[in-house]
């Protein structure tokens, strides 16, 4: 479950009713959102940013108004984990969009799809910042490394020497701990693989991550790796390739 703290809070500015309305309507639905105020112009839309800083900025453009490129240059300069989004119905527009250095952009009509894909990517854009930033600010003492990481209760420490295996588990990741403990973190496992791999884990299949330290036993015959730790087994099934390569190493 998504608390409210890791959930966004969304922007749109758009001067028609009709096009406003759908974008809400395609919103609504989607369970990362917090929360979306509406601007019906770029001036009142820049005090919004101002006076709330939202996490995405969905700008259906052109817009009526007379602050767009202050709006813009705000975002871009001021507000580095602000998400913009230009939504428009002509290539020209998008075009613009990318001339402004504004990479993230939907051309009208687009589908619920298309429309959870550009908000899933700046949901994961605002956990990896909060991550940075998390990161950034603990002591690490040089005997032991822990990081602090966000779970669906709140935040938990870390240390690497602990996580026997994590699995992918839709949005989130389930992290396995030694004494039976399970996490579950909303951290995408290619996030983890990206911090876990100098501490001898390796990824074995498209949904799981191991602690190499805790292999037991290999078995190349259904490719399958049991993980053991203080009496307990954990039986991982794993592609083939990385069946090969562990195998390989274990008799180098």
């Amino acid at each position: 479950m998504v608390t409210k703290d890791q959930k966004i809070s969304i922007l749109v500015i758009d001067n028609n009713q009709k096009s406003s309305e759908e974008t809400i309507k395609l919103l609504q639905p989607n369970p990362l959102i917090s929360a979306v105020e509406l601007a019906d112009n770029t001036d009142l839309g820049l005090r919004k940013i101002i006076s709330n800083t939202p996490d995405v900025i969905l700008f259906d453009y052109p817009s009526s108004g007379n602050s767009e490129k202050e709006l813009i240059e705000l975002v871009k300069t001021k507000l580095p984990e602000t998400t913009l989004v230009i939504i428009s119905t002509t290539k020209e527009n998008a075009a613009f969009a990318i001339q402004n250095g504004i990479f993230n952009y939907l051309l009208r009509p687009f589908n619920q799809e298309e429309f959870d894909g550009v908000i899933n990517v700046a949901y994961q854009s605002k956990q990896n910042h909060i991550l940075a930033r998390i990161n950034q600010i603990i002591d690490k003492a040089p005997e032991e490394i822990r990081y602090r990481l966000q779970t669906t209760k709140g935040y938990f420490m870390l240390n690497p020497e602990e996580l026997i295996f994590c699995k992918a588990s839709g949005f989130y990741t389930e992290l396995y701990l030694v004494r039976d403990r399970v996490e579950l973190s909303s951290q995408y496992l290619m996030k983890f693989e990206e911090i876990l791999s100098p501490f001898n884990f390796v990824r074995v299949s498209r949904s799981l991550l191991i602690n190499q330290k805790f292999i037991r036993k290999i078995n190349k015959a259904d490719n399958t790796i049991i993980l053991w730790c203080a009496g307990k087994e954990y039986k991982i099934k794993a592609a083939k390739s990385q069946i090969r390569k562990l195998s390989n190493f274990e008799n180098e």
